[in-house]
């Protein structure tokens, strides 16, 4: 019995001590597939998951192409995260007739599963997606 519980110690200070897990992709269009089913350990220095929302056109070329979502999401420092949240903030505009970019930070194994997926529409009504 003692052996379970010395293992089961082992198990959770393992877990604490290697920290944080993140969903990771880039460049996904949506938040779908590799975006909510890939998982990525993160360093001990990396406390923080990190997402980065793009509202723009395709990087391919095309006539008159509507403006696509891009998804990109990983682990980072709190600070590192902060200074780009706070860096896109002029450009963090959601209207549906601009690109824009924008990064949400949180903390906790997982946290960034989901992404706030909101633009501003020409009467000023939101939607999520």
């Amino acid at each position: 019995m003692s052996i379970v519980l010395i293992l089961l110690v082992v198990l959770i200070s393992f877990h604490s001590i290697n920290g944080l897990e993140c969903y990771v992709c880039e460049q996904q269009e949506g938040n779908n597939d590799k975006c909510i089913k890939t998982v990525r350990m993160c360093d001990r220095k990396e406390d923080t998951c990190a997402s980065l929302i793009l509202w723009t056109t395709p990087h391919e070329w095309t006539p008159r192409a509507e403006r696509r979502y891009y998804i990109s999401k990983g682990c980072d420092t709190r600070d590192s995260c902060t200074q780009l949240l706070y860096g896109l903030a002029t450009v963090c505009t959601r209207n549906w007739y601009e690109d824009w970019a924008c990064v949400e930070c949180c903390q906790g194994d997982r946290c960034n599963r989901y992404v706030v997926v909101c633009i501003l529409t020409n009467t000023d009504e939101a939607f999520d997606r």
